[in-house]
């Protein structure tokens, strides 16, 4: 029963994660048009340039946890294929150690970025930088679950082909 809840748990979290980069993405599209449109009346849109740049950094820090889950990261594979299966389980659990160690890096320096963004304010807007370099912390958090989850989704063939939601 408990596995279920946590089934549950995550895709919850990952139907919200899709949502936050859709409208994100959605959102920062309106922007740039928005900017484009601006200048070609000659209207002043300044805050478009900066709400478009503070989505874009939102959509990369969450966006990659998206991408690694469906099998859209930069991967050489060529040799790893070919791996024995517990060699290839072994190599899977060391690259995710590694990729941990430096989203764990990310995070802690998300979080000093956070605490100095409480002390500023963003230049056109005067909103607190804070509300934009949170999405650090929280985008390495949803890296940091998928790494994990893809070496447990993976453990039968860890460098096999796409698997059937990856598609």
């Amino acid at each position: 029963m408990r596995q279920g809840v946590l089934k549950r748990l995550l895709a919850i979290v990952r139907f919200a994660t899709d949502c936050a980069v859709v409208l994100i993405f959605f959102f920062m599209v309106i922007s740039v048009v928005g900017e484009i449109v601006g200048r070609t009346f000659n209207l002043r849109v300044s805050n478009a340039v900066e709400t478009a740049s503070f989505a874009q950094i939102w959509l990369t820090a969450i966006g990659g946890s998206v991408a690694l889950r469906h099998g859209s990261m930069f991967a050489l594979d060529t040799l790893t294929r070919h791996l024995d299966l517990r060699l290839a389980r072994a190599l899977s659990v060391f690259i995710a150690l590694c990729s941990l160690v430096l989203v764990a890096v990310l995070f802690y320096g998300g979080i000093l970025l956070t605490e100095s963004g409480f002390r500023q304010m963003s230049p056109v807007q005067q909103i607190p930088m804070w509300i934009v370099f949170i999405c650090m912390p929280i985008g390495m958090t949803l890296l940091a679950l998928e790494i994990v989850l893809r070496v447990f989704e993976r453990w039968d063939d860890p460098f096999g082909g796409p698997q059937e939601d990856d598609a």
